[in-house]
């Protein structure tokens, strides 16, 4: 019976094996078609340079270890319902109030069309929002002290979302995967439209540096224009300098391709997660973890792309029956 169990079991193993080589390889395949869709609509070019499909590939696969790492640590999943929010140390300290939760399960359009379009009685997405932190001054107190103004930290979270809703866990993992990387590409065609804003500001300073230098009427103050014409040549240089390295950039195709590849092979250098876990009381002070006060307790992910805001995410559940019923609009007789 002991050795049934065992070749049972190791069998189970390896066909779960099995199972995650062929979702990881068609992840692959399906962000590498989504990306090419892409690159090809904003620069059709790039897919004719030579070794286009094997450096995207690599460089894909390269990014998709290192973020379904960071995906995986993500805590979870928790009921999200309002029936929970006094239950759930995370929910209270996400949530204001319980109804906060219903409002977000109402609004969510990922999770209202998840449900209408699969007939799911549940489904497994994570849940984020912004997280802000500020110093506040308040009492402490010490072996029978009481020290006043003492610097605190509060956090809050406000922006809410619900992001890939699926049956399990594992498939929405998978759609985050999918999402982080299509994130990744556009982040660097992003960073091209600001190589064009930079280019235009600099050629509205070479038009104006252009007319001082080669003035189209003569004035009284030529000579002082004059005296000041080398410093101005050499401005001007430098500013030509900087548009024609700008569009190499932008115009050679192999340089976009490079971009590409750069970030996806650095994705850390983008995209960072870490699990952390929060003590905080009942309005939001981060206490230590040693503190015996009542608090809530929880792990929750804190993630940043670029420098855009930090943000915290944890997995939740979602009951169908537990989303707010939609009041019906009667017609008016």
């Amino acid at each position: 019976m002991g050795l049934k169990k065992y070749v049972s079991d190791a069998y189970q193993r390896f066909m779960d094996g099995v199972s995650a080589q062929r979702q990881e390889r068609r992840l692959q395949e399906l962000v590498f078609r989504d990306i090419n869709k892409f690159i090809k609509k904003n620069c059709p070019k790039m897919t004719s340079v030579a070794g286009y499909r094997k450096k995207l590939v690599h460089s894909i696969n390269v990014s998709l270890t290192h973020i379904s790492g960071l995906i995986d640590q993500i805590p979870g999943p928790v009921d999200l319902e309002s029936e929970q929010w006094e239950k759930q140390p995370v929910l209270q300290s996400m949530f204001v109030k319980p109804e906060e939760i219903d409002f977000v399960l109402k609004s969510s359009k990922y999770l209202n069309r998840y449900f209408k379009t699969t007939g799911a009685a549940e489904a497994v997405a994570l849940l984020t929002a912004t997280l802000h932190e500020k110093t506040v001054f308040g009492i402490e107190t010490n072996d029978g002290m009481i020290r006043r103004d003492v610097p605190k930290k509060a956090i809050y979270f406000e922006g809410h979302e619900i992001f890939g809703p699926a049956r399990t866990i594992e498939d929405s993992r998978f759609r985050l995967k999918h999402l982080a990387l299509i994130s990744l590409c556009r982040q660097v065609v992003q960073n091209t439209a600001g190589l064009e804003s930079w280019k235009k500001e600099l050629e509205e300073q070479q038009n104006l540096l252009e007319f001082k230098l080669h003035p189209r009427t003569h004035t009284d103050q030529s000579e002082e224009k004059d005296e000041k014409a080398p410093e101005t040549a050499q401005l001007l240089s430098d500013i030509k300098s900087k548009i024609k390295s700008i569009n190499k950039q932008i115009n050679v195709t192999e340089a976009h391709l490079d971009r590409i590849t750069r970030v996806f092979e650095n994705p850390q250098s983008h995209l960072m997660l870490t699990t952390e876990t929060m003590k905080l009381d009942r309005l939001g002070i981060r206490l230590n973890p040693d503190s015996k006060q009542p608090a809530n307790e929880f792990s929750i992910a804190e993630f940043q792309f670029g420098k855009t805001p930090k943000i915290a995410g944890i997995w939740v559940r979602i009951k169908r029956a537990s989303l707010p019923q939609q009041k019906r609009k009667h017609p008016i007789l």
